[in-house]
């Protein structure tokens, strides 16, 4: 009889510890991964780093593994891009095979999540840049990533901003080109206000970028050919009034606009 309470009371006693320690879990990810986001406004690499430290506590924590691994490919992505700015390529890529890495894992573990098939192009796109030996075999899966991303998320504004990117940077001959670009960015930052108005299903899944639309948006104003400046100025200044922190607009897009 003792032997029989004593069992129930250990089994009661893991029951009751589960929920607490996914909760946890849960907590944990979103601190790293709203510190992961702020990092990337700022441009400060060495958070980015305690963020990735902390995600990597989560990857084999059943409840939260698949969010962890994503979240570790974007902090990853953001990294390289940090690495960049130093001139510090050999880390930049290494950053990025990482990404490409974690991105893999949480296709793998939600292979019907548009997010996790976004975030693998995301991360493969920085990866062909800085392999340029294999930029060929790279650009090969990313095509296959990309068309996947949209097949399954074709309103999604992360989806949409990523499809957008490429088609900018793609020639004409190859369906690309700056109008076409800016016309699909638009069509994301839609998706982006739209998503902004509604209420998160779940508090863990992405809802990055719309600052990052912007901001983003602001550069490819100028680069266009020719410039348009003051669209330029629009859309940064909407970026700087959601994040004032955003260094990239502050810094290296607003100059270029004066």
């Amino acid at each position: 009889m003792r032997n029989k309470v004593v069992l129930c009371f250990l089994v009661h006693l893991v029951s009751a510890s589960q929920p607490r320690a996914a909760s946890n879990a849960r907590a944990v990810l979103v601190e790293a991964r709203d510190m992961a986001y702020a990092a990337n406004y700022q441009n400060d690499a060495a958070t980015l780093g305690k963020a990735i430290a902390s995600l990597q506590t989560l990857t084999h924590t059943d409840t939260v593994s698949a969010y962890a691994d994503y979240y570790l490919s974007w902090t990853y992505w953001a990294l390289s891009a940090a690495q960049l700015q130093r001139k510090e390529v050999s880390n930049a890529s290494e950053s990025a095979v990482k990404a490409v890495t974690h991105a893999r894992a949480a296709v793998a573990a939600r292979p019907n999540d548009p997010e996790c098939h976004a975030q693998l192009a995301n991360a493969l796109i920085v990866e062909a840049i800085l392999d340029r030996p294999r930029f060929k075999e790279i650009a090969t899966e990313l095509a296959g990533v990309r068309r996947k991303a949209i097949a399954l998320g074709p309103k999604n504004p992360r989806v949409v901003m990523m499809d957008a990117g490429m088609i900018f940077n793609a020639p004409p001959e190859l369906g690309g080109g700056h109008d076409k670009g800016l016309s699909r960015w638009r069509e994301a930052i839609v998706l982006f206000e739209e998503e902004a108005g509604a209420t998160a299903v779940d508090p863990l899944a992405p809802r990055w970028g719309q600052a990052l639309a912007y901001g983003w948006l602001a550069n490819l104003y100028l680069t266009a050919r020719p410039p348009l400046p003051a669209q330029a100025r629009e859309a940064a200044d909407t970026a700087l009034t959601m994040r004032p922190d955003f260094w990239y607009v502050r810094d290296q897009v607003v100059p270029r606009i004066r």
